[in-house]
């Protein structure tokens, strides 16, 4: 116990006194320095961080000039003891600590070529968040870091300085600190990184993880309560004349109108339009079939839908663009056989999926009073669409309670026992519904 309060005492050191402030004028010659470094670096190498720290403290506070090595190596060994450290007070001494390393590492080696000034305030901003995610104040402190290091780096700052930069601006507007305009600001800076890091990065894995870490991005600015789709567009014009010319960037544009639900603009047409011009896949299909539909050109919805479907590999996707199409073609084309096809085939490209039965049973459901020639014909329907919206529930959790709800509908609507009695159908029998809808069914009454 009694060398654990020494060692704490020993890491926390260098912050008191005048160690840093004179630590030029306390410089060793440069023997004792390498003397030292080779000391703490055969140690680290080996993680024998209680040995490694004595020495890497000397050459701290007394050669701090000497290589950049002596910062990084720092913020391991710390990094590792606050990891390791129980007591709460101890362990925000010593990362006060490893803030410190980062400001003596700006001022010895701050116009580095490769990692200057600009880099070292997203690393340490970057470790503020990860230390101090619940301390307002230190996550102001943070956003002031990263900002200054997207001001001088751009595009060139590490993908995960910029993911943090967001959400630690989005936990400020959740605080009230914040708006969520400041947000979207953040957002879009943070987008153009991720992007130029996409686009230079050859690694399929990496390039996954910085496209995984991308759409979270869309998701914390989606999330953030900002909802002025003028707003909104206005502050993407400028991204469209950047982007116009990018199948990526207009895509990543595309999304995140998509994602706010701003789909009804100019700006969305323009960009949608060309997106499918500099890259005619599916992606960019699906994206103008859903503005075709928000400006009620359903003609033209269903030829990218068709489109989409057959230029997809994604069987998801296609089954959406099934769903969709058959949404439009009920509601709008009016065709019930038609929209049930499509139906159907959205089931065979996603057979878990319980919103096409939701919606084939809501068919049956409307066109009960087209089928037979009287009102007992007409109620036997009923018993295809409760069928349908079973199946709903049974393969898909999600959809029980919209299922639940049409079921408790259409059940009071069911043919009674005396009308079945009447044509001659006992409860339980098998019973065809005719025309196109030619189902079998099980009979039931109310």
């Amino acid at each position: 116990m009694k060398r654990h309060a020494l060692l704490i005492l020993l890491l926390v050191g260098i912050i008191a006194g005048s160690s840093y402030t004179n630590a030029q004028e306390q410089k060793m010659d440069s023997m004792e320095c390498l003397k030292n470094y080779s000391l703490y670096k055969e140690a680290l190498k080996k993680k024998m961080y209680d040995y490694s720290i004595d020495a890497w403290r000397v050459m701290f506070n007394q050669c701090p000039d000497v290589t950049i090595r002596l910062y990084a190596d720092g913020v391991e060994i710390y990094e590792h003891y606050i990891k390791k450290e129980q007591d709460e007070m101890r362990k925000q001494a010593l990362v006060d600590t490893l803030l410190l390393i980062y400001d003596q590492r700006i001022k010895y080696f701050g116009s580095h070529p490769k990692y200057p000034e600009a880099w070292v305030l997203g690393r340490k901003g970057l470790d503020i968040v990860t230390y101090r995610r619940n301390d307002v104040e230190a996550l102001k402190q943070a956003v002031e870091c990263f900002e200054v290091s997207y001001s001088k780096l751009g595009n060139k700052m590490e993908p995960m300085v910029a993911v943090n930069w967001l959400q630690a601006t989005n936990a400020l507007m959740k605080n009230g600190d914040k708006e969520p305009q400041d947000v979207l600001n953040v957002y879009m800076n943070v987008d153009e990184v991720m992007a130029a890091q996409i686009a230079k990065q050859s690694n399929p894995k990496r390039k996954a993880m910085l496209n995984k870490a991308s759409m979270s991005c869309v998701e914390i600015v989606t999330q953030s309560g900002f909802d002025d789709c003028v707003a909104l567009e206005s502050a993407l014009l400028d991204k469209f004349l950047i982007v116009q010319d990018d199948a990526d960037g207009l895509t990543r544009l595309l999304k995140l109108l998509d994602a706010f639900d701003c789909t009804d603009s100019e700006l969305y047409a323009k960009a949608a339009e060309q997106n499918y011009n500099l890259n005619p896949n599916a992606e960019a299909s699906y994206l103008l079939a859903k503005f075709f539909i928000r400006q009620n050109q359903f003609d033209k919805a269903k030829e990218y839908y068709l489109k989409t479907i057959s230029q997809a590999d994604d069987e998801d996707l296609q089954a959406k663009c099934f769903y969709e199409l058959a949404v439009v073609t009920f509601s709008h084309f009016k065709n019930s056989p038609e929209a049930r096809k499509y139906a159907q085939n959205a089931l065979q490209k996603k057979s878990n999926w319980g919103k096409p039965h939701i919606l084939i049973g809501n068919i049956y459901a409307q066109e009960s009073t087209k089928y037979g020639d009287n009102d007992f014909e007409h109620q036997t329907v009923y018993w295809v669409a409760i069928d349908q919206y079973k199946k709903a529930k049974s393969v898909d959790p999600d959809c029980q309670q919209e299922a639940d709800k049409q079921i408790n509908l259409y059940s009071q609507y069911l043919p009674d026992k005396e009308t079945g009695f009447f044509h001659g159908i006992q409860e339980g029998d098998m019973y065809t519904i005719g025309s196109w809808i030619n189902e079998k069914t099980t009979v039931r009454y109310r």
